[in-house]
């Protein structure tokens, strides 16, 4: 896999998970539910702009 579809599967994976966030925050989901939603979503973005950073940095 290249750097570039990496990359790309972050960002989708970081989309997902926001929008699996966003899904269980409208049905009105248990706390602990969104906590663990959010959690997983923000480690998703981390992992996206780590890429992107990495890559604006060589």
């Amino acid at each position: 896999m290249t750097l570039e579809q990496s990359i790309d599967l972050a960002e989708l994976q970081a989309d997902m998970a926001f929008e699996a966030y966003l899904a269980a925050f409208d049905e009105d989901a248990h706390p602990e539910t969104l906590d663990s939603l959010e959690t997983e979503a923000l480690i998703a973005r981390s992992r996206y702009d780590g890429l992107r950073t990495d890559v604006m940095g060589h």
